[in-house]
């Protein structure tokens, strides 16, 4: 089985282990309070240090902290032949490739919590054989040709975390008009599911999509006419522009 050297054992790294548990990968991780009980499952083994992690494995999976992650690894000394796959957010290859050099750089983002279930998006950049064969066991994959590109897509992270705060809302909603709690998350978790299976499954654009469901004068043109005079919809683009300025570095 292919090892991957796990820097830094937070809830990313324990949702990874979890999606990929028994397809085929053993992990090395770290040592933290965490790690400890990681190092208790099936395929998983504690490193006695963070170079130790790097000198016993060939792939490299970098869920160190963003704001000291990169200096973390300037620290350590990498190899030849060595890979590296950062989820650091907002960190750009070319800074990820000076602090692993002489190992190769990658970078990727994915949601988290999704990926133990085999069901979140990863993002990869720039592609590489191993590493799409790794995330493909926690989620689909989408490779990126240029880092323009990526840096936007990686905008979904925040998305991702904010649509949970949305749906919390609307179960709510639906919690305080009469629907017993349960009920009202499984409703929208499944509503939002089978929405989105629409999105996979038909390649018709939106545009010849919602004329058919908000119809004239139907209770789903009343929902985003009121929205949209709250200018709620527009408000998701401004607070997205937040995010992307922040992945960005331009704030």
């Amino acid at each position: 089985m292919t090892t991957i050297g796990i820097l830094g054992t937070g809830h990313l790294a324990e949702f990874l282990i979890r999606g990929a548990s028994g397809k085929g990968f053993r992990f090395l991780v770290s040592p933290s309070r965490r790690a400890q009980s990681l190092a208790a499952q099936p395929d998983v083994s504690l490193g006695a240090s963070n170079q130790d992690v790097v000198d016993r494995a060939d792939l490299i999976f970098v869920c160190l902290p963003a704001r000291d992650g990169v200096s973390i690894l300037k620290s350590l000394h990498f190899r030849a032949g060595q890979s590296v796959l950062s989820a650091m957010a907002g960190t750009r290859t070319a800074a990820l490739a000076e602090a692993v050099g002489p190992a190769t750089a990658h970078c990727t983002m994915m949601p988290g919590h999704a990926n133990a279930y085999g069901v979140g998006p990863c993002l990869l950049y720039p592609d590489d054989a191993a590493w799409s064969r790794f995330l493909q066991t926690l989620g689909p994959v989408h490779s990126f040709a240029d880092e323009p590109a990526f840096v936007t897509a990686t905008a979904f992270g925040g998305l991702s975390g904010a649509s949970f705060f949305l749906i919390h809302s609307l179960i709510d909603w639906f919690a305080m008009n009469g629907l017993p709690e349960p009920q009202a998350r499984r409703l929208i978790a499944q509503t939002l599911i089978g929405n989105a299976t629409v999105l996979v499954q038909d390649p018709s654009p939106l545009s010849e999509i919602t004329p058919g469901i908000a119809t004239r004068g139907g209770i789903t043109e009343a929902l985003v006419t009121s929205l949209s005079r709250d200018d709620a919809l527009a408000a998701w683009h401004r607070a997205l522009d937040i995010v992307l300025a922040r992945v960005r570095g331009e704030s």
